[in-house]
């Protein structure tokens, strides 16, 4: 790791375990804030710094400095979106799941300092109309995703997502759960939540298709160490292992553990360890990607080169050009549920997604599907499977 990375990991270790820092490494300052940005943990890196009286790298970078009051800032103005979203809600008698940031956050030290972009919200397909009739009543903006299986609703700075089924989350195990109102809790009224062992199973799933697909950040390994230090009494790891054993993630869930043990110090044993060659270039992908990895390398390009090298043994670029250009209806009707039902107006659907694509990532997709590299892809395809992210 380089020293910004060392500081980085031990400022967040610190943070979960509350307790002080032991820099021992000279970092910039400037380099620890854009680290710590594409990341999304400025504010845990501040309030830590703040806390432990760290003056000398928080002075040497304002950005760091103010990056608590920022963050705190920003939670509060989502905080009140979504009470008041989950009240409209309550009030309309829809039944609703949070999941995800919404009870994540509350794992954290200081909440606060859980960010997050979208709001995701599960309720049942039947009250579909009845919800988007509230959200258009609200102002909001709405759009069709996956197919009709997610709506986005936007406004101002504001943008929920809400599902009327997990599938829409193409995880493994939202692939074989179609009863998951039966994993919920009640938390207060219409208001449910998932019990912890298939949340945390849930969420180590939805690190495992991020990984698979563009990349996944340290704070969704954070998340997950907090998870099971605040639950830990209600959590039965193995009651975890068998429901990922089903998806076949299990060999994922002990990297996770892993991870947790040796970045956080989180009290987990994993039944099969990483190598440290293996760990040591996993973490590099961690630290280097962002968030979502799309500050590396990654793009849904790469998923595709390894689907292509494990059904075909190769890559043929002209195929992966012309999906892009010309995508199969199933494809088409996900990115464009207006589409859905009519297979005869597929070539009217290709025009549209070829002037959209001038307008968004389609023109990037295929300027990565000429440059691609297939040696690289096989390397990437072989570290997921040591640590069981395939497919």
């Amino acid at each position: 790791m380089k020293n910004t990375e060392i500081v980085l990991v031990e400022i967040l270790s610190a943070f979960v375990n509350s307790r002080k820092p032991k820099i021992a490494t000279d970092c910039s300052a400037g380099e620890l804030y854009e680290l710590a940005k594409a990341q999304s943990v400025t504010g845990i890196v501040s309030y830590v710094l703040r806390k432990n009286s760290k003056n000398d790298l928080l002075s040497g970078d304002k950005r760091l400095e103010q990056a608590f009051d920022k963050t705190v800032s920003q939670f509060i103005r989502k905080e009140m979106g979504a009470e008041v979203l989950i009240q409209k809600l309550s009030n309309a008698q829809i039944p609703h799941i949070i999941f995800k940031g919404l009870v994540v956050r509350e794992c954290y030290p200081v909440q606060e300092l859980r960010t997050y972009g979208d709001i995701d919200i599960i309720i049942r397909e039947a009250d579909r109309e009845k919800c988007h009739k509230l959200m258009i009543d609200m102002d909001y903006e709405a759009t069709v995703m996956d197919g009709g299986a997610v709506y986005g609703y936007k406004k101002a700075k504001d943008f929920f997502e809400i599902h009327t089924t997990l599938n829409s989350e193409r995880t493994k195990l939202s692939q074989i759960m179609s009863n998951y109102w039966d994993h919920t809790v009640n938390r207060t009224g219409y208001t449910y939540e998932f019990e912890k062992n298939f949340h945390l199973s849930y969420l180590i799933s939805h690190i495992e298709k991020h990984v698979y697909g563009t990349g996944a950040g340290i704070r969704m390994y954070l998340d997950i160490a907090l998870f099971i230090n605040k639950y830990r009494d209600e959590i039965d790891l193995e009651k975890v292992r068998e429901i990922l054993q089903e998806c076949k993630t299990e060999k994922f869930f002990d990297t996770v553990l892993y991870l947790c043990r040796r970045l956080f110090d989180t009290d987990v044993t994993p039944k099969e360890n990483l190598s440290e060659d293996i760990y040591e270039e996993f973490l590099r992908v961690i630290l280097r990607g962002g968030t979502f990895g799309d500050k590396g390398e990654g793009s849904v390009v790469d998923e595709e080169m390894r689907k292509a090298l494990k059904e075909n043994g190769r890559v043929n670029k002209f195929t992966l050009l012309m999906h892009h250009i010309f995508p199969p209806y199933r494809e088409v009707r996900r990115i464009y549920p207006f589409f859905n039902g009519k297979p005869y107006l597929l070539p009217a659907a290709w025009c549209v997604h070829l002037v959209k694509g001038t307008k968004r990532s389609g023109l990037k997709n295929i300027k990565r599907v000429v440059s691609a590299d297939a040696s690289q892809a096989q390397k990437e395809k072989e570290l997921l499977e040591k640590i069981g992210s395939k497919r």
